[in-house]
């Protein structure tokens, strides 16, 4: 076995073992002494893959970033469907996989705000790039009539997110109303609804498109 292949074994093991404490215990309550003990390493071992138990979180982040990122391309690269509807399912589609269901859960717990701060960070660094490309596609089909894709989208999935965020700490009165995200959509991306109309996209919003 190549050195660089065991080295990605041992790193992919950490991250494993730091992941399953991330959601059990939260970030902050996780120790690096914690994940060394959990892993079965040394302290000079661990430092040897990271720096720091941040790298290690961004490490467990970027593992579901990358999911999205790949959906993103794949839809972005279809040619059987409107620019629109590839928009749709990338920013409306739900997870699949159960690992990533439960760490968009523990996400909102009070002891895991930097992690998910940073989430949002690289989600709008890395994946809003490529929703931009299918916007400025979209332009050109006149489906959208954005001038800034990049900064339009970067708002868009910000303010989402925060909404989000904010309807789900206990105790919050905010709600997210779909309606209200879908007739911000259209605004800020000046979406032509003589193609594509309010209902419809509020329709296929609830019934989960990208779902399957």
């Amino acid at each position: 076995m190549s050195n660089t292949k065991e080295f990605d074994i041992k790193r992919n093991e950490i991250i494993d073992f730091a992941e399953q404490l991330f959601t059990s215990r939260g970030y902050e309550d996780t120790t690096v002494n914690a994940i060394l003990k959990k892993v079965g390493i040394a302290k000079g071992t661990f430092y040897y893959y990271f720096e720091s138990k941040e790298e290690v979180m961004d490490a467990v982040i970027m593992r579901f970033i990358d999911e999205d990122f790949e959906l993103a391309k794949k839809t972005l690269k279809k040619k059987d469907i409107h620019s629109f509807d590839k928009l749709l399912t990338c920013l409306f589609s739900r997870p699949k996989s159960t690992e990533k269901k439960v760490m968009i859960e523990q996400l909102y717990e009070s002891n895991n705000a930097l992690m998910k701060q940073r989430s949002m960070q690289l989600a709008i660094e890395i994946i809003c790039p490529v929703y931009a490309d299918i916007i400025s596609e979209g332009n050109q089909s006149k489906e959208f009539n954005s001038a800034h894709p990049l900064a339009d989208i970067q708002f868009l999935m910000a303010g989402m997110q925060t909404l989000f965020d904010l309807s789900n700490i206990k105790g919050s009165t905010i709600q997210i109303d779909v309606e209200a995200v879908v007739n911000a959509m259209f605004r800020i991306l000046k979406i032509d609804e003589t193609k594509h109309s309010k209902e419809q996209t509020l329709k296929k919003i609830i019934e989960g498109i990208g779902a399957q």
